[in-house]
């Protein structure tokens, strides 16, 4: 288990060791799991030296991450991508690690996994369904099949690569090398305590960098507002309600010609299914489903 990110709730970690355990894996911790320097889990060589000591070994099957917070994209310019290629395999988290997965699948074409955190989802128990979903796309049960609602009427039957997770991290890797290319490829994201002018903000960014002039579909995960207030700007008055989202969405799809679906459960949400990442998937309009694999 890693940690690049925030500093890590020691109940709730051993709280996702123990549950990773009943689930039939042996949990290997990162020597940074238990550290703390200020907002991080360690200092950015402390963190990056317990990752690669994980990456480093051969025996290791799937690497889950700790929780995200802030962190990741620090280290990313010092990743050893070669170690990382000479030893595929599983990777499983969302949220702050949202760049580091999607170069995985651009760098090194694997396919990754946007699904629970130990000290996150496992330290308060998976759901049922979050169970199968994680169980079920590590031993390569595919397609795995996710429930979408259309935005609109149109019918739609797209296939294409899927990339994505949390918008804030897809926004924040543009005019960088570590950029999430979307190019022909169906774009997920989701992100939660965010208002909607920021919402607004962060996919007129994806549109103005030409981020979504190519892509196949677009799937926006549960989104999960920010609490808004009335402000001397005017910003926060509108609120983040469905409705709200529908219509910002609405407003969004008018300059291209791709479809939108809405209510994908994987990430800052619950139900948190694991959806992979860098695997061909069918999006539909006519069975409400996201298929990968």
């Amino acid at each position: 288990m890693a940690a690049l990110s925030g500093p890590v709730d020691a109940e709730r970690l051993e709280l996702g060791l123990a549950r990773l355990a009943r689930l039939g894996f042996e949990p290997v911790a990162a020597a940074n799991l238990g550290a703390r320097a200020g907002m991080f889990a360690g200092g950015d060589a402390e963190r990056l030296a317990g990752f690669h000591r994980l990456a480093g070994d051969p025996e290791i099957r799937a690497i889950f991450f700790a929780r995200g917070g802030h962190g990741a994209l620090r280290l990313l310019p010092r990743i050893d991508w070669d170690l990382l290629a000479r030893h595929p395999r599983a990777y499983v988290g969302y949220s702050d690690v949202t760049l580091f997965l999607n170069q995985l699948v651009t760098r090194l074409g694997l396919a990754v996994y946007h699904g629970p955190m130990a000290a996150v989802e496992l330290a308060r128990e998976l759901t049922d369904g979050e169970r199968e979903s994680l169980l079920g796309a590590l031993r390569g049960e595919l397609p795995a099949t996710l429930h979408v609602e259309p935005l609109g009427a149109e019918l739609f039957d797209v296939t294409a690569p899927v990339v994505g997770g949390c918008l804030s991290l897809l926004a924040a890797g543009l005019g960088t090398e570590y950029r999430t290319p979307t190019e022909g490829a169906i774009l997920f994201w989701e992100d939660v305590n965010e208002p909607l002018y920021r919402l607004d903000r962060m996919l007129t960014q994806l549109r103005l960098s030409g981020s979504l002039a190519a892509i196949r579909g677009m799937v926006v995960g549960t989104v999960q507002p920010a609490e808004t207030r009335l402000s001397h700007t005017g910003l926060e008055a509108a609120g983040a309600s469905d409705a709200d989202l529908r219509e910002l969405l609405g407003e969004l799809g008018e300059n291209f010609d791709w479809p939108i679906a809405l209510g994908c459960s994987s990430g800052h949400c619950e139900p948190n299914l694991t959806l992979p990442l860098g695997l061909e998937a069918r999006l539909r309009s006519d069975n409400r489903t996201l298929s990968v694999g």
